[in-house]
């Protein structure tokens, strides 16, 4: 089948002009003529037996047979590209990149690279952590922690975690407020805030919270308004406000008593936590290590949800 298959110099040629939809631009990135690189197209066109572009005046479209082949010739450079550059960086010890939340990261991975360590010694473990969607199939990593409902296409997932959210503040704070002891007292509160988190937390904040408990919600008041997840948890142990807890986070801080959970029921969401990496990375021994091993930590893990 490979015996088949035109000159890579021409595909190469041919991702290169169409990515440009120029012949022009295409020959100064390939340092040849315009004159050659049309031959090379002419040339991939008569052994496919098929035009690949439509020639306009001082311009040029795909085909749908250009589109298509432009889809499949640029992900399989895309893909050369990526293991050559996994081959130069890596060296003999295989590195893997992992990109999940700041909160995810801090809270939920970190504590445990030690044991992640001990069990595949041999990984370089690289951890990206972001609040902002990461796209496994394009961005630089292996594997990523995905929050949504389970709609990538092209990306290998596995079910973590629900998405449940309740309020929490320290032990302090709720002894120092006996008056509150129903959702609608939260409004007489300040409430801790996260503020341009990012969009992994998807649309869960106080508003929908208390729309959740039946409570009409005015204006806010009064509130801590924090861009990041940790000081969020930081400002509610210190006792200066109420925060909402995600339970993946905040389970563990409540068994431990450093938070409670002063009223209210959890919002149980249609979002879910998965980890994911791109079909063609599932065959890395490294990447499916890594989702082995996360999988099986959270089933060892009793304070999951």
């Amino acid at each position: 089948m490979r015996n088949t298959l035109p000159s890579l110099t021409l595909l190469h040629s041919f991702e290169v002009v169409a990515r440009h939809q120029s012949f022009t631009r295409a020959a100064e990135e390939l340092c040849l003529t315009q004159s050659a690189v049309s031959r090379q197209i002419k040339s991939l066109e008569e052994a496919l037996g098929r035009p690949l572009f439509r020639r306009k005046h001082r311009a040029i479209e795909l085909t749908i047979a250009g589109r298509q082949l432009f889809a499949s010739v640029s992900a399989g450079l895309d893909e050369i590209n990526a293991c050559v550059a996994r081959l130069r960086n890596e060296g003999d010890t295989p590195q893997i990149t992992v990109a999940a939340s700041v909160a995810f990261s801090y809270y939920w991975l970190m504590p445990r690279l030690e044991r992640f360590g001990a069990r595949f010694p041999d990984i370089d473990l690289r951890v990206l952590a972001t609040d902002q969607m990461v796209d496994p199939r394009k961005d630089d990593v292996d594997v990523a922690v995905l929050y949504g409902e389970n709609n990538w296409q092209g990306v290998e997932v596995q079910h973590l975690f629900g998405e449940r959210v309740y309020p929490v503040c320290s032990p302090g704070f709720m002894t120092d407020h006996p008056e509150l002891v129903r959702a609608s007292d939260l409004l007489d509160q300040t409430l801790v805030h996260l503020d341009g988190g990012g969009n992994i937390w998807g649309a869960v904040d106080w508003r929908a919270w208390l729309r959740h408990q039946g409570v009409t919600v005015p204006p806010v008041r009064r509130g801590i308004r924090l861009n990041s997840y940790p000081m969020v948890l930081q400002a509610a142990e210190a006792g200066r406000g109420v925060a909402l807890g995600w339970s993946y986070v905040t389970d563990p801080m409540v068994e431990k008593g450093r938070l409670v959970c002063p009223v209210g029921e959890p919002l149980e969401t249609r979002n879910s936590y998965y980890i994911g990496a791109s079909s063609n990375r599932m065959t890395d021994p490294s990447v499916a290590g890594f989702m082995q091993w996360i999988k099986d930590e959270i089933g060892e893990n009793l304070s999951f949800p």
